[in-house]
């Protein structure tokens, strides 16, 4: 059996023989520096956390509009009735 030490000796020296045989340059910078994507998708997040935060703010005013509110003094055959009365009246008038 390999000791665990050997092990990872055979394996840092296999790697580094890799990377000197292949160039690998362009890969890790893809991959560990941010690019344009990587950018535009932070812009994203953060504008979906100031929507998400918007909505919020817009969701407690409007529960407290709900809360501060009362229901309708006339309901809608009430209206109607106050509509008749005015037509009436504006007839009596001419």
């Amino acid at each position: 059996m390999i000791p665990i030490w050997l092990g990872k000796i055979i394996a840092t020296r296999v790697i580094k023989a890799v990377k000197h045989k292949i160039d690998l340059n362009k890969i890790d910078k893809y991959v560990n520096k941010p690019n344009d994507l990587d950018l535009q998708a932070r812009a994203h997040a953060r504008a979906l956390d100031k929507y998400g935060r918007t909505i919020e703010e817009l969701e407690k005013d409007v529960a407290i509009l709900k809360a501060d509110s009362h229901a309708p003094i006339f309901a809608k055959n009430d209206y109607k009735k106050i509509l008749r009365r005015l037509n009436k009246l504006e007839k009596k008038e001419r």
